[in-house]
């Protein structure tokens, strides 16, 4: 019983054997089989990739330019070394796409020169310069060395060639030519603003250099063999300029920046203000001292809306920015004085004459520097002789008024003229002529005027326009003036008129013929000792009374129209 159990275990273990046995053949089989397969996709894999690619240096690569056709999904794996265009060399490039991974090479090669642009360097004696001070804008996809061709001498005062050399990452080499220009003056001097022209030492390079200022004859020679100025000449204020300057020889530019740091000086004065007056901080500078324009503002606004003492701050800034604050005092007090008119004095004028009211004459103000000043003239006319009112009058802003009255004299001019008579016939006229008057009764306005006059005998019968002023101004004379008198108004009337003359007999005589549209009457304005006067009448009527009257009227027919 035991060896026949002992058989029948046996017989298990040999069939488990067997069976674990067959499992082993049949996964060796599909491992072999896996590994045939695997061998193809791997030669396929290197099928869809370029081995070797080569781009110039600064190139954007990306993953299409490694792959033979288009494939989704593919991406540069992140394994060795990332690509770096910039810098020539090999790369081993890893490419992944779905469950492959392709391995290919990359060489980026450099084979393009650099460029750049030139720099002109001016220097002192003994100040050395990089090579890179004498290039810029240098241009190439990769890491550029600069260094000279051959060192500059910088210790000679001298302009010299400089030679530059660009060599990139692919060797390649570009060689660029600037200048040195070695030059005895600094390249500037700072100086302050109103301290004048500083010595010319102040530009030298070196202890006991000679150098001194260009002369105008030097400095323009400099300027035409340039071409032309390097800027504007030195002046006393903020700002750049250029200095020209003599040493070793040769004429040299140098920058001058004259810079202002100094706080204005700054002296104030106290102010006697009135109410409701404006301030600034200028009104209390007193003087002030800078080398550029200073303005004033208020730290706090002044009050000026009632009376007292009071104090405010300021501060005073140049254009350069320097500042320096003040204390400021001021006192405002109520205006009660009135303007104060000066030169306001009685006017004679010549009839006819225009007066300029306002000549000579001033207002002043304690307070307002420009007070108005106000002319009344409105009774005033010129054209008229006789005394008349003139008042002057002004206003100040408080409320404060003054004024002054005048004379003004009309009056005759000391000589004669016949626009003067012709002026004053007008102004008679306007005085006793209406509008509405037929020829009839301006003639009658004529005869009563002139009749009324006063009679003084011997006047000069030689100047019309003598006895037309006499009789239209002192309103007295002879028969002559009369006459004439009476011809010049009714002339200026529009009445047609002729002078008469009574045939000499013992006294002279003198009157007028009148034509009002109904032929020549005669017109004797002269005063009768009788007490007759003659307007408008026929001839027969006054030859009556000339014939009673020792031949008072008598004329000759022959020099005269036909009287009616």
């Amino acid at each position: 019983m035991d060896a026949v159990l002992h058989t029948v275990e046996q017989v298990k273990a040999a069939s488990e054997k067997q069976r674990l046995l067959r499992r082993c053949f049949v996964i060796a089989g599909i491992l072999l089989l896996l590994s045939a397969a695997g061998v193809g996709v791997w030669k396929a894999c290197f099928d869809r990739v370029y081995r070797h690619c080569v781009a110039e240096a600064g190139t954007e690569v990306s993953v299409a330019d490694f792959m033979k056709g288009s494939y989704t999904g593919t991406i540069i794996a992140d394994m060795g070394t990332p690509i770096d265009t910039h810098v020539p060399g090999t790369y081993r490039v890893y490419i992944q796409s779905g469950h492959f991974t392709y391995r290919s090479e990359l060489k980026i090669v450099d084979t393009v020169a650099p460029v750049a642009e030139s720099v002109d360097v001016v220097s002192i004696p003994g100040e050395v310069h990089e090579a890179e001070e004498f290039v810029t804008e240098i241009r190439d996809e990769t890491a550029v060395e600069v260094r000279f061709a051959a060192t500059p001498f910088f210790d000679h005062v001298r302009e010299s060639e400089v030679f530059v050399l660009l060599t990139d990452a692919g060797g390649n080499v570009t060689e660029v030519m600037s200048h040195l220009s070695v030059v005895p003056v600094v390249g500037e001097v700072v100086a302050e603003a109103g301290t004048g022209l500083p010595d010319a030492e102040a530009f030298s390079v070196a202890a006991d250099q000679e150098i001194r200022y260009a002369t105008e004859e030097e400095k323009e020679a400099y300027i035409q063999a340039r071409g032309k100025a390097d800027a504007a000449d030195w002046v006393d204020e903020t700002g750049e300029y250029t200095v020209y300057l003599v040493s070793y020889g040769g004429v040299y530019t140098s920058r001058l920046i004259m810079v202002d740091t100094t706080p204005p000086q700054v002296e104030t004065q106290e102010l006697q203000v009135f109410i409701g007056d404006a301030l600034s901080a200028e009104d209390f500078i007193l003087r002030v001292t800078d080398a550029s324009q200073v303005t004033g503002e208020f730290v706090t606004a002044p009050d000026t809306s009632g009376e007292g003492s009071f104090t405010v701050e300021a501060a005073y800034t140049d254009a350069a920015g320097n500042t320096v604050q003040k204390q400021l005092r001021y006192t405002v007090a109520a205006d009660t004085e009135a303007p104060v008119i000066t030169g306001a004095k009685d006017i004679r004028v010549v009839l006819g004459d225009s007066v300029s009211y306002k000549r000579g004459v001033e207002v002043t103000d304690n307070h307002d520097a420009e007070v108005e000043l106000v002319v009344d003239a409105s009774g005033v006319d010129l054209e008229t002789l006789g005394n008349y009112s003139v008042t002057y009058s002004a206003v100040d802003s408080a409320g404060n008024a003054a004024s002054k009255t005048v004379k003004l004299t009309v009056a005759m001019p000391a000589e004669v003229s016949q626009e003067t008579v012709d002026l004053l016939a007008d102004s008679v006229l306007e005085q006793i002529l209406k509008p509405d008057m037929t020829d009839y009764d301006k003639a009658k306005a004529i005869f009563n005027w002139v009749h009324s006059m006063g009679y003084l005998d011997k006047t000069n019968h030689e100047d019309p326009i003598q006895a037309a002023y006499d009789g239209l101004y002192k309103r007295s004379g002879d028969c002559y003036t009369y006459a004439i008198t009476s011809q010049i108004l009714l002339t200026h009337a529009g009445i047609p008129n002729i002078l008469i003359e009574k045939i000499p007999t013992r006294r002279l005589h003198f009157w007028n013929l009148i034509d009002l549209g109904e032929g020549w009457y005669h017109f004797d304005t002269c005063r009768r000792s009788d007490g007759s006067s003659f307007f408008y009448v026929d001839n027969a009527t006054l030859m009556a009374y000339s014939n009673a009257h020792y031949k008072s009227h008598n004329y000759d027919p022959e020099q005269y129209p036909e009287i009616q």
